[in-house]
């Protein structure tokens, strides 16, 4: 991921030297505070140490859900005061700087819809891309599979991706398919849920975990697109063990500007014959003799999938449809404090 400009990246630390510091994770954050996780257990609302606010840093906030932290004691307030090495994030670009969704994950769960918003294979693969770039492992879901008669399309996309060696698999948290196996893939890992809204993600960890309650919202009638209710990113803690991020209805995370030899090596497909190129600077758009392109032409890379490439590259983002929003504007809006969220829960490397 991008390193940020000024402090040294990979530990950001607030001029508070006092007090013992005690180690926890980041459950939630808004503008001014953090809802801290100790690592005895105790949950704690934290404010932020001035110092840890760089004029000079990339990033939109200095710290993330998921971040791992020292907090400390200050005049009868706790202070996050330091936030430790991050080992990946997802982002996408807020102007000129990046706002981290969501920090030290050890999966993204790609969520899309069968149907009901309609089912886009381009975004899916942008996600993956952004997962593969933060060393996240990427889970697919297409949700809502009891919306369409004909299942054949999405089954066969399914198997395309688990021969790509992900873990991908149909479900619907109406009927309870595929819930059992979304369990087990959780079970013991923190994980975020990735996706355009109304895809369905807060059903289904509502499916997975019954009781932990995350605010739904019914299809826009008007356009068929999501209406979006999570408005930040929570941890919500697993019965099963681990925690699920269930993040905002994002169009792309930040891969846009990437070099086309970087995004290459993100789609696995392309790997074997990469470095049969005539050219090692072959970016396998037009080039000729490019191995790239005739495995695609021979059938051993999905045209799909070369085609959601090429946009990348070539730096055309899944366009908005009529009537969807970006969500959450973080970077614009004091977020509803943290503490909210345990009474009303809602839907790389630093």
């Amino acid at each position: 991921m991008s390193r940020p400009r000024g402090r040294p990246h990979g530990d950001s630390r607030g001029r508070n030297d006092g007090g013992p510091r005690r180690s926890g994770l980041v459950l939630a954050v808004s503008v001014r505070h953090a809802k801290v996780r100790l690592d005895d257990g105790e949950i704690l609302r934290c404010e932020y140490s001035r110092g840890l606010f760089d004029p000079a840093s990339s990033f939109t906030r200095p710290v993330a859900a998921g971040d791992r932290v020292e907090v400390v004691a200050d005049r009868g307030r706790t202070l996050v005061d330091r936030v430790l090495p991050r080992r990946g994030y997802l982002s996408r670009l807020r102007g000129r700087k990046e706002q981290v969704i969501v920090a030290n994950v050890d999966q993204v769960v790609i969520v899309a819809a069968a149907a009901e918003p309609r089912f886009r294979p381009r975004l899916i693969d942008r996600l993956i891309v952004a997962a593969e770039r933060a060393r996240f492992a990427p889970v697919i879901v297409i949700n809502k599979i009891d919306r369409v008669e004909d299942r054949t399309p999405l089954v066969e996309k399914v198997a395309l991706y688990r021969g790509l060696g992900y873990a991908a698999f149909v479900a619907s948290a109406v009927t309870g398919e595929g819930v059992d196996e979304l369990r087990e893939v959780l079970r013991g890992k923190i994980s975020a849920a990735a996706g355009p809204s109304g895809v369905g993600k807060s059903s289904l960890l509502n499916a997975v975990q019954p009781g932990l309650v995350i605010r739904t919202a019914p299809i826009s009638d008007r356009w068929g697109k999501g209406v979006h209710t999570t408005t930040g990113v929570t941890l919500h803690p697993l019965v099963v063990g681990g925690y699920y991020a269930d993040t905002p209805g994002v169009r792309a995370f930040a891969i846009a500007g990437l070099p086309a030899a970087d995004v290459a090596v993100l789609f696995r497909e392309f790997q074997p014959f990469i470095d049969s190129c005539r050219f090692n600077s072959c970016t396998h758009d037009h080039e000729p003799e490019c191995a790239v392109q005739i495995a695609v032409v021979n059938g051993k890379i999905s045209f799909e999938r070369y085609e959601s490439y090429l946009k990348i590259i070539r730096g055309d983002d899944e366009p908005a449809e009529d009537g969807e929003v970006d969500d959450d504007d973080e970077a614009d809006a004091d977020d509803p404090d943290p503490d909210a969220d345990a009474d009303t829960p809602r839907d790389g490397t630093h």
